[in-house]
């Protein structure tokens, strides 16, 4: 954006997948929306290396409407990543993030930017009605409660991508984002102020779920490995009692006499696998620390003064 032309009050970031069946209908939407409210906006379309025709579908609503702009990435990297060049690419005051199979509709959107009040960094919504399955619903609640334990943030919904971000939350997250971080728990574990509001949520209209039961795994990984080393201290721990309980076992059979059995064969076996546990922890630990200094990770975010 050049100096002399006027940033947008709102940006909508949409990363889309094979999505040629919603789009024009989704910009449509999303254009009438903003455009009752009175305020700039523009509309930053990602498409995510769809092959059903999106680009095409993109390139003739970008041609016909200067507010709608349009990255396209090389392959598809999947919808974090998506997510977040169209997050960055966004040059609004306020960023709204929302999916692009209508799920989540449009016409919500002032209802996020309503609750955006002085002292709330970001708006999170809550999905009223959830149109899944029940495995699907299963392994959702399973990443709201890891994200819970390890953010910090009580909210009820940490899945989808329907939110409201200030700019200020953008600019500092940047910096702190690293491929495999989910956005929305960066910055919440930042500390950044979060609201949450219940919203709609529509049935999908066309095509299947983009998040099937690896990709639900993959994400509960991304937020262990991304925002704790727990699963190192608890090698440290098993390392530890593997040790104890293998020297324990060596001293008793030295005490007890006799020739070599069961008993010494399974105190080696425990020494060894407490060796291994520890070393595997000390250097995961290590590299924890190459990964953070790496990501660029930040020690604290200054907030704005009061007033100002």
């Amino acid at each position: 954006m050049s100096e002399l032309e006027p940033r947008p009050a709102i940006s909508v970031a949409v990363p889309l997948f094979n999505e040629a069946a919603t789009i024009d209908e989704l910009i449509d939407r999303v254009r009438r929306t903003l455009e009752a409210r009175g305020a700039s906006f523009e509309i930053v379309l990602v498409d995510d290396g769809s092959t059903d025709g999106t680009a095409e579908r993109l390139a003739h609503a970008a041609a016909a409407d200067a507010r709608v702009r349009v990255r396209s990435l090389s392959r598809n990297f999947g919808q974090a990543a998506a997510l977040c060049c169209g997050i960055f690419e966004s040059r609004g005051d306020v960023i709204v993030t929302l999916d692009g199979d209508l799920q989540n509709p449009p016409e919500e959107i002032p209802r996020l930017l309503d609750a955006l009040a002085p002292g709330v960094d970001v708006v999170t919504a809550r999905r009223l009605a959830r149109h899944e399955s029940a495995w699907r619903l299963a392994g959702s609640r399973a990443v709201h409660w890891i994200a819970r334990l390890l953010v910090g943030l009580d909210i009820q919904d940490f899945g989808g991508q329907f939110k409201a971000y200030r700019r200020e939350v953008v600019d500092a997250t940047r910096t702190a984002w690293a491929p495999g971080k989910p956005f929305f728990a960066l910055a919440a574990w930042l500390g950044f102020r979060v609201v949450e509001v219940p919203v709609r949520h529509d049935a999908r209209r066309s095509g299947t779920s983009r998040y099937g039961l690896l990709a639900l795994v993959r994400l509960n990984a991304d937020l262990i490995t991304s925002f704790t080393t727990l699963p190192l201290a608890t090698l440290a721990v098993l390392g530890a009692v593997c040790g104890t309980l293998g020297a324990a076992g060596a001293l008793w059979c030295l005490v007890a006499g006799g020739a070599f059995g069961f008993g010494e064969a399974l105190s080696l076996l425990l020494l060894g696998l407490g060796g291994v546990f520890f070393a595997t922890a000390a250097l995961g630990v290590y590299l924890a620390r190459v990964y953070r200094t790496v990501a660029g990770s930040p020690t604290g975010y200054v907030l704005r003064q009061p007033g100002r």
